[in-house]
C-alpha cells in the first residue's frame, strides 16, 4: 500500500488536447477520491499510482485488475443511475454542466 503522505500531480497533468482544464479538474477530482478508497483497494491503488506520476492513465486502464474494477464499479454506476428518476437525472446532469462551465474553472462556456 502507499504513503498516503506522497505527492500528487496537479489537475493540469491531466489536460489534453482532447481534455479541458474544466475536464482536466473533475477527473483529478474523481482519482483523488478513488484514491481515498471510496471505490475499492484496487482502485485505490490504481488512482494513487496515477496521482504520483508512477503510472500513466492510459497504461493504468490497460491493466487487467484495474480494468476488470474500473468495468465493475462503472457497471454498478450505471446500475443507480438508471434506477433514478428522469427529473432527478436531469437535474444531475444540469448540475454537472453548471459546474463545468462556472465561471471559476475560467471557462464561461459548458464543454457540451
Amino acid at each position: 500500500m502507499s504513503d498516503v503522505s506522497e505527492q500528487y500531480v496537479g489537475f493540469e497533468e491531466f489536460v489534453t488536447r482532447g481534455r479541458s482544464a474544466d475536464r482536466a479538474r473533475a477527473l483529478h477530482g474523481a482519482l483523488q477520491r478513488l484514491a481515498g478508497g471510496s471505490a475499492g483497494d484496487v482502485l485505490q491503488e490504481m488512482a494513487r499510482d496515477v496521482l504520483t506520476g508512477r503510472v500513466g492513465l492510459r497504461d493504468a486502464v490497460r491493466v487487467g485488475a484495474y480494468a476488470e474494477a474500473l468495468g465493475e464499479g462503472t457497471r454498478a454506476l450505471r446500475t443507480a443511475w438508471e434506477a433514478l428518476p428522469e427529473e432527478e437525472r436531469a437535474r444531475y446532469v444540469d448540475e454537472a454542466r453548471r459546474a463545468l462551465a462556472s465561471p471559476a474553472s475560467g471557462h464561461g462556456t459548458s464543454p457540451y
